[in-house]
């Protein structure tokens, strides 16, 4: 009997956190479109060669929809980093613009707190790095983060959020690998 009881009383806590939690979701959802800017936080990796990290603009757009705790989106962003080598070496990558960009299908779950929604988020998509007058690729990669949305009524929204980027590309048939940060606030119109 003692067991039974327990197992109500976290049953019931549950049930009570999913309500208090998912209550201010229904009031938020349905198709999306937003603008997103911020910066892009770049360190590329080869194999013996070391670069410098390296910031810049970053902008983009996403489309997509929200059911209660739940959003899938479409999502494109582009941004253009400096390369620099920490050792001037035979690569002539030096101060070579790689333009960078992603496009891809993102998830999101969140936990809404009233007006204030915080979240998780993971995608994949394809990226692509053109490094001027050396070569380009595309591959797809992953991405996984976090952030805020906080509703300003029921068809205007402020984001603000982190993510990791990761992909590998092949430039001049070296792996050049694109780990990447990118913080990005934003707006988001509801229809």
């Amino acid at each position: 009997m003692e067991g039974r009881m327990k197992r109500t009383i976290k049953t019931g806590i549950v049930v009570l956190c999913l309500f208090v939690f998912t209550v201010g979701a229904h009031g938020f959802g349905g198709f999306f479109i937003g603008l997103q800017a911020g910066n892009s936080i770049q360190k590329p990796k080869l194999t013996d060669i070391e670069f410098n990290s390296n910031t810049t603009f970053l902008y983009g757009l996403r489309v997509g929809v929200k059911f209660m705790m739940f959003s899938i989106e479409a999502n494109y962003f582009q941004a253009a980093h400096n390369l620099e080598l920490k050792e001037l070496l035979t690569l002539d990558w030096q101060g070579k613009q790689n333009d960078y960009s992603y496009l891809g299908i993102n998830a999101k779950l969140f936990f809404p707190l009233l007006i204030f929604q915080p979240y998780v988020t993971a995608g994949c998509g394809f990226y692509t790095a053109d490094i001027k007058t050396i070569d380009s690729d595309t591959k797809k990669g992953i991405n996984v983060g976090v952030g805020l949305e906080v509703h300003l009524g029921t068809k205007f929204s402020l984001l603000a959020e982190g993510k990791y980027n990761h992909v590998k590309v092949d430039i001049a048939e070296q792996a050049l690998n694109l780990g990447d940060w990118t913080l990005a606030v934003g707006f988001n119109f509801y229809f």
